[in-house]
């Protein structure tokens, strides 16, 4: 399956005592991204070594969906809400990742 899709990941390195705050902050916000024009997927991984970052990641369908919602008023009041602030404040480092998809496959589509 050949795609222009677009991946984003984020990662977020919480301090000890604000994992589960930084979890529920990451996976608020995948939530509030499912009804965006041009969301496909998104995840919320949790860490299976000491110290790894909370990831975020989430498809669209192309950049310029992305690029879209980034700019649009629902994006403005999840950074407005205070989560940003409060992630700020409860990690020691935030990363982001941007990607556009060359090659995807799934299980049930066997391309």
């Amino acid at each position: 399956m050949s795609s222009n899709y677009y991946l984003v990941t984020e990662y977020y390195f919480p301090k000890e005592e604000h994992f589960d705050d930084v979890m529920n902050i990451v996976i608020e916000t995948s939530s509030m991204i499912k009804e965006q024009d041009g969301a496909l997927m998104s995840m919320t991984l949790r860490p299976e070594q000491k110290n790894g970052p909370v990831t975020g990641l989430s498809m669209w369908s192309s950049r310029e969906k992305f690029t879209n919602f980034m700019k649009s008023e629902h994006a403005e009041k999840i950074m407005k809400s205070g989560l940003s602030a409060k992630v700020k404040e409860w990690t020691t480092a935030i990363k982001a990742n941007l990607y556009t998809v060359e090659k995807v496959w799934h299980i049930e589509s066997h391309d």
